[in-house]
């Protein structure tokens, strides 16, 4: 489970996902079970399903590898607007990698802020 791309977390009992980009699969996966069975991941949607559950209903799948770490938020963003996962918070793809957006990304982002305080 080494390399980077984009990922799932799947529940097997009732097939909603969450997606995500990671620049190490191996420690992505690791971060976000860890975070779900402490009870404190960042995600409330993710984390109530975890609680109601358990952790063998739930599956870290590879959905891509990309080689170019400046595409991640594109590819990510591809499969946030295809799959429409259930999970996810924002359906904007966001990353601290401080990759460069395209001018899409940036209008879908911009747009999701509007009204917002």
């Amino acid at each position: 489970m080494t390399g980077r791309g984009i990922y799932q977390i799947r529940n097997l009992e009732n097939g909603k996902r969450y997606i995500g980009s990671a620049m190490s699969f191996r420690h992505r996966r690791r971060r976000h079970f860890g975070d779900l069975c402490r009870g404190d991941h960042h995600n409330r949607y993710l984390q109530n399903a975890w609680n109601l559950y358990g952790e063998k209903a739930f599956a870290f799948e590879i959905l891509e590898y990309v080689i170019d770490p400046e595409q991640l938020i594109e590819r990510e963003q591809y499969y946030l607007d295809t799959l429409k996962p259930e999970y996810n918070i924002c359906s904007i793809a966001e990353s601290p990698l401080g990759t460069k957006r395209t001018e899409e990304t940036r209008r879908k982002m911009s747009e999701a802020q509007k009204g917002r305080k």
